[in-house]
Order: structure tokens, then sequence, then C-alpha cells
């Protein structure tokens, strides 16, 4: 009888709290302040299809992968292989970002490439020379007419007010932003020109079989269509 029992509890899966290392707010991927956004709810529905709870815990994204190579956290958002960190199981990509420039239709501007870009005044993400590749820091240094903003809500306003003529973003931040924006007509049509590769991002993990159960939680989440849900939420 002792045996059965034994057997019987070796057999049941039993659900843990996953600590799971966040930067800061990144509207709309991570909102803070509401415990939500597009990775978050992605990361913590996927894991609880398999038994398993999430804390978010909020840190300068210069911290997360130090967290979690230290094990200070079990799980982190945002990363992938290329964040150097060593004695990490890195999930299945649950994102990619694909960064994108804009521009009102209406300019109708040839932007076939990142050096085409550097005949316009551009707005781009804070430290987007830093993450974008040579060729746009290259152009960027080239372009008088070159700025960058911390506050992404205020590319949509600066577009749509002829203020510039070309924004650089995610594609999903443009479209939660400008569904946000208020104070501008956001009507106009405009032009999204991909001239930058997607970034593929994984969940990285301490434990192999956390990695496992996430990853069979998000195949699980895309079959069923709730994944894409959890994205059009956030900018439909």
């Amino acid at each position: 009888f002792v045996l059965c029992i034994a057997i019987i509890c070796s057999s049941l899966v039993f659900g843990q709290n996953i600590k799971l290392g966040v930067g800061s707010d990144l509207p709309p991927y991570v909102l803070r302040e509401s415990n939500s956004g597009i990775e978050l709810d992605i990361a913590r529905e996927a894991l609880a299809l398999k038994g398993h709870t999430v804390t978010p815990v909020y840190l300068p994204f210069g911290r997360v992968m130090f967290a979690l190579e230290a094990g200070d956290v079990d799980g982190a958002l945002t990363t992938n292989e290329d964040s150097g960190i060593t004695n990490v199981y890195y999930s299945d990509s649950h994102i990619h970002y694909q960064n994108v420039a804009v521009s009102l239709s209406k300019h109708n501007f040839p932007i076939t490439d990142v050096n085409s870009l550097k005949n316009h005044s551009v707005l781009a993400f804070q430290f987007a020379t830093r993450f974008l590749g040579e060729e746009y820091n290259q152009m960027a240094k080239r372009n008088k007419n070159y700025t960058e903003k911390a506050q992404q809500s205020i590319q949509i306003s600066m577009l749509y007010l002829n203020r510039v003529e070309v924004i650089v973003l995610d594609l999903i931040i443009f479209k939660y932003f400008k569904k946000l924006e208020k104070r501008v007509s956001t009507t106009a049509p405009v032009d999204v020109f991909e001239v930058f590769a997607p970034t593929r991002y994984k969940v990285g993990f301490k434990i192999k079989s956390i990695r496992e159960d996430f990853n069979k939680g998000l195949a699980a989440l895309r079959k069923s269509g709730r994944y894409d849900e959890i994205i059009l939420k956030y900018i439909e």
C-alpha cells in the first residue's frame, strides 16, 4: 500500500511558483503597473498550462540576465543565446520584435533600406544606434536631422503632426501607442518599411524541466489561438 501511494505521488505533477526576472516597463510587452503585457501574459499563461504560477521580479534591463545566472530568479525575459550568459536553458522563441521605419503615406518616400533614411528627418527610440546595427549607426551619424527619444509615445504625435518625416520603432509598439494617442488625429494612412531584420527572443530558465514545460505550454497557446488573442488585446 505504501509503495502504491509512493508511485501515485511520484506520477503527479506539482506546479511551482516561478520567479521571473522582467525588465522595467516596455509597453505593451511589459506593463509593470498592472503586472501584465504581451510577453508577461504569454509567459504566465504558457506556464499555467503546466500548473505553474509566475511572480514577476522587476529589475533594470541590464541586471535581468545576471540575476538569472546568479540564481536570484528562476527565469528571465527577454533574452536569447546572444546574451552571453551561461548555464541557462533557453526556450523556443515566444516573441519577435520587428523594428520598422514609418512615414505618412502622403510623402511616398522611396525607403528601400537603412541607408535610405539618411535623406529624411528621423526620430527613433532611445539607444536605437546601439541595437540596430552598424549600418544604422553610420546613417545616424551622417544624418543631421536624426534624434532619439526615450518616451516612445512622443514618436507617434510627432509623426502625425508632421514634425518629423520618419519614426523608427517596433511595429507592435507603434500600433499600441497609436491606439492610445488622443492628442492628435492618427487617421492618416502610413507606410511601414521593414528595413530591419526581426529579432527573436526567448525565455531563459535555470531548470531544464521548467523550460520544457514552458515550451509545451507555448505550443498549446499557439495551437489554440490564444497566443494571437493576447497580442491583439493590446494593439486593437
